[in-house]
């Protein structure tokens, strides 16, 4: 009986570490995830304000060729 017990538990010991593992490395994926998440954020965030200094750009030179 307790070796039975001492094998239930070693199993038990082992699950345990692989759940803790896999856990831990759940975490990483989503800090990962959270950080990539950002990052797409401030680049689509740049890309609306280069798109808008672009058309900016573009007016401005229409006004200008229109007073030379």
């Amino acid at each position: 009986m307790l070796t039975i017990q001492s094998q239930l538990l070693t199993e038990l010991s082992a699950m345990l570490t692989v759940l803790l593992s896999t856990t831990k490395m759940l975490t990483i994926q989503s800090h990962l995830l959270t950080e990539l998440s950002a990052m797409l954020t401030v680049l689509l965030s740049t890309t609306k304000m280069l798109t808008i200094q672009s058309h900016f750009t573009d007016n401005f030179s229409g006004l200008l060729l229109s007073f030379l």
